[in-house]
């Protein structure tokens, strides 16, 4: 069972859902996330690719101020609306693609989270809009296969840690 881990929620557990083919991040590879993010409260954060909403509601059960969740199938959207539907949390859920959805955004953020599928590649065009809808000292956390070498390429996200964990690979940027 895949559960909030540190905060106001921690040990709640979180949407569950039997269908799809989603990946939620191990509680491991959150804990190394969020540990080595150190503090996210009061953070405006955006989640993409956001499936059962662990990585965002973590930071919501952290301090972080708000959430912006984006996912294309809309059973893990309605979900996580259910899931925090009786916490008083600033969120906003979106279904649709990532980079459509992100054109529409005129939000910036202090922290943005990227767990794709380990197939799909970012985009040139979404890196950029990924960029556009970052705060001056925002931090990018992506995660992708352990295998990937790559990894996020930008004009604005310096590679601040990178740290692997089982077959995930998770890189924290820190824009500069």
């Amino acid at each position: 069972m895949t559960r909030i881990i540190a905060g106001e929620w921690r040990g709640h557990p979180l949407p569950k859902l039997k269908t799809g083919t989603v990946r939620p991040t191990t509680d491991r590879a959150r804990t190394i996330m969020f540990d080595t993010l150190r503090d996210v409260k009061d953070m405006h954060v955006l989640d993409i690719f956001s499936g059962t909403g662990a990585l965002g509601f973590e930071a919501l059960s952290r301090g972080a101020a708000s959430l912006v969740s984006i996912d294309k199938d809309s059973t893990y959207i309605h979900a996580q609306k259910e899931w925090i539907k009786d916490r008083d949390m600033p969120y906003r859920a979106y279904v649709g693609d990532v980079l459509g959805m992100l054109k529409k955004l005129d939000q910036r953020f202090d922290l943005i989270l990227a767990d794709p599928p380990y197939a799909e590649r970012l985009s040139s065009d979404l890196i950029k809009l990924i960029e556009s809808h970052a705060t001056e000292d925002a931090y990018f956390v992506y995660e992708s296969a352990r295998r990937e070498e790559n990894g996020f390429k930008s004009d604005v996200f310096k590679l601040a840690k990178e740290k692997v964990v089982a077959e995930t690979r998770i890189q924290i940027y820190k824009a500069h």
